[in-house]
C-alpha cells in the first residue's frame, strides 16, 4: 500500500506545536471537516451538515483563519491537478466497468448505473485523490474491482443525513464533500472502508454466517483494533463491536493499511479469542486471493 495508506497504522500525532494558534478544540474541528473562510462579514468557520445539504457557519478570527491554512497545508486535501492520475484511474476503472463521477450531487436514491456519455467531465482540482485512489486500487486483487458489487465511484456531493462523510450505497462507493474538503488522513481511512462494505456485500452467505459466528467471540471479548483516522481509535473500537457489518469494512481497512499490526495484535491475544482472530484472518486472506500487506 503507499505511504499515505501505511500512515494509518501510527498515532494521529497532533500538529498544535507546528501551527501558531491551532487549539486542541480546532484541530478537531478542522480533522471533522470544518473549515474557515475570510469573507466580506469577516471570518466564518463552518462547513457542511446533514450530508451535505445544508452548511451551518459562525464567527472566528484572523488568527484563527491563518492556523486553518497552515494546517490544511500540512494535512488538508489541497486542490491540484493531476491528469496523468487521473487518467491511470480512468484506466484502472474502466477495465473492471466501474463509474467515475467526480462532479454529480448525488446522494439519495441515485443507483450505480448510468450514461457513460451524459456525465460531466471530471474535476480537474482532485489530483490528490486521483493519485490515491488509484494507488490503493492497484494494491488490491483484480477480482475486488471486477464484480458487481462495485458499478461506480463517486466522489464529492452530498449525501442523506444519515451518511455525512461517505456511504456505500445501490453498488456505488460515494465519498462526499465531507471527505473530499477534510483531512487526507480521514478520506483515505473512509475510502478503505466504503470499499470494505462493497467486499462484505460481495461475501458469500456461508462466509458471512462464518464470519459471523467468529465476530460474537470477539464482541464478547471486546477484542478490537481501532484506527484512528475520523473518529478516536477507542470509538472505533466500539463501532465495530455493535455493529456486524461495520465489522467487516473496517477490518477490511485494518488488513490493507495495518497488516503488521493486526497480525501482531492477534499474536498477543489468548485462546479461545485468538483462535477466533486467526481464523477471521484466514478468511480475509482467501477472499484476498492470499495477498497479505506490510
Amino acid at each position: 500500500m503507499p505511504s499515505e495508506v501505511r500512515e494509518l497504522r501510527d498515532a494521529w500525532a497532533s500538529r498544535i506545536a507546528d501551527v501558531p494558534h491551532l487549539t486542541e478544540e480546532l484541530e478537531k474541528d478542522f480533522r471533522f471537516g470544518q473549515r474557515i473562510s475570510k469573507t466580506e462579514r469577516g471570518y466564518l468557520m463552518g462547513g457542511t451538515i446533514k450530508g451535505g445539504s445544508s452548511s451551518m457557519w459562525y464567527p472566528s478570527t484572523k488568527e484563527e483563519y491563518g492556523a486553518y491554512l497552515r494546517w490544511r497545508r500540512i494535512e488538508g486535501i489541497l486542490e491540484e491537478r493531476d491528469d496523468d492520475a487521473l487518467i491511470e484511474l480512468q484506466e484502472i476503472l474502466d477495465a473492471s466497468d466501474v463509474r467515475l463521477n467526480t462532479r454529480g450531487h448525488q446522494g439519495r436514491g441515485n443507483g450505480a448505473n448510468g450514461s457513460r456519455e451524459n456525465a460531466p467531465p471530471p474535476n480537474p482540482r482532485f489530483g490528490f485523490i486521483y493519485r490515491v485512489a488509484r494507488d490503493v486500487l492497484r494494491c488490491l486483487p483484480p477480482s475486488h474491482l471486477d464484480r458487481p458489487q462495485l458499478a461506480r465511484l463517486q466522489l464529492g456531493g452530498w449525501g442523506p443525513d444519515s451518511a455525512k462523510a461517505s456511504a456505500f450505497s445501490n453498488d456505488a462507493v460515494l465519498m462526499y464533500d465531507f471527505a473530499i474538503r477534510g483531512a487526507k488522513r480521514t478520506f483515505i481511512g473512509l475510502f478503505l472502508h466504503e470499499l470494505g462494505h462493497a467486499h462484505e456485500h460481495a461475501m458469500s452467505r456461508g462466509t458471512r454466517a462464518e464470519l459471523f459466528r467468529l465476530y460474537r467471540v470477539l464482541a464478547d471479548a471486546d477484542a478490537f483494533l481501532g484506527v484512528e483516522f475520523l473518529i478516536d481509535a477507542s470509538t472505533r473500537r466500539l463501532y465495530q463491536k455493535f455493529v456486524f457489518n461495520e465489522f467487516l469494512a473496517e477490518t477490511y481497512l485494518i488488513y490493507t493499511a495495518c497488516g503488521a499490526e493486526l497480525r501482531a495484535f492477534i499474536e498477543s491475544l489468548e485462546r479461545p479469542v485468538r483462535r477466533a482472530w486467526e481464523q477471521v484472518y484466514t478468511i480475509f486472506r482467501a477472499t484476498f486471493d492470499h495477498l497479505e500487506y506490510a
